[in-house]
């Protein structure tokens, strides 16, 4: 009788053991959460099972845990662009620009209440540009041209916009700003103009610069010393309230904030000053957002 073949034992390692969908689970059960996030990055097996791993770790949690992780999942895919639409408004004709746009005047907000000055400007569309002349010299008068935007719910959230500004100051003003675009919530009209931010064009010690405006606070993006054509693309974390930014294809390092409203209007501004305010193309990516859930991505002031 001859003796039994020794099998050589072979190392039990942890991608072995994955092998097995049994094991898999327990292992997926018994890891800490920040684990399991690491496992895709050590090997190709982990890559291909992390949604069985997360599986089995889900199954260990209450209810309450695997309702709020698929709401987080639903709000990512949102986000990520399965339900975005796409807003471009390049003015092909004039006849446009009088349907879609409306014109406003108002009085800007530090002068007071009050009535509005008188107020002269041209509107005109060349080229895929939208050029706003203000005539009049500096008074208590603001000229913008607001857009509503076509949503479902009253919870349209922007996940991107791209536009270009270009400013020209009257040649008797040292000080001064314009072509403002600025995304804003008009849904209450008792409240008044409710403004995400504002990004205008500054002209200030023989230079133009860029700025981002939310609240009482400015944020200087780019100064360039000669009239420029600003190409702004920007990206709204919705979950930190900030907003990374792109000037003429470079970053800038810092991200600025905004405020968490519901957007009803794109608006371009060209403010009390006189002078030429220029827009390129406007495109605005958004999407109408489900009722707030503790792990959304998407909140929005006053939600509870």
């Amino acid at each position: 009788m001859e003796p039994p073949t020794t099998v050589p034992r072979r190392a039990a390692t942890l991608s072995r053991l994955w092998r097995t969908t049994d094991v898999a689970d327990c292992i997926g059960s018994y890891l800490p959460t920040k684990s399991l996030a690491v496992l895709p990055t050590v090997a190709q097996q982990f890559e291909r099972d992390k949604w069985r791993s997360l599986v089995a770790a889900l199954r260990q949690q209450p209810r309450r845990a695997v309702a709020e992780c698929t709401g987080a999942l639903l709000s990512a895919l949102q986000m990520g662009g399965r339900d975005t639409v796409h807003l471009r408004e390049d003015w092909a004709d004039q006849a446009r620009f009088s349907e879609k746009w409306t014109t406003l005047v108002f009085r800007r907000a530090v002068a007071g209440p009050g009535e509005t000055e008188p107020v002269d400007y041209t509107a005109a569309v060349s080229a895929g540009t939208l050029v706003l002349d203000r005539i009049t010299p500096r008074n208590s008068t603001n000229v913008m041209c607001g857009y509503d935007i076509a949503r479902v719910s009253d919870r349209c959230c922007v996940h991107r916009f791209r536009v270009a500004l270009t400013y020209t100051p009257n040649n008797e003003v040292t000080t001064s700003c314009g072509s403002g675009f600025q995304l804003a919530n008009t849904e209450n009209v008792n409240n008044g103009f409710k403004g995400l931010f504002i990004i205008y064009v500054a002209y200030e010690n023989s230079s133009f610069q860029l700025r981002w405006k939310t609240g009482n606070n400015d944020y200087t993006l780019k100064i360039v010393p000669t009239r420029h054509t600003f190409l702004v693309d920007a990206t709204l974390d919705w979950h930190t309230a900030t907003a990374r930014v792109r000037v003429n294809g470079a970053d800038i390092l810092w991200p600025v904030p905004f405020r968490r409203l519901p957007v009803t209007t794109v608006s371009l501004k060209c403010g009390e000053h006189p002078g030429q305010h220029t827009f390129g193309p406007v495109d605005v990516w958004y999407s109408n957002t489900p009722p707030p859930q503790p792990p959304s991505s998407v909140r929005f002031e006053g939600d509870p």
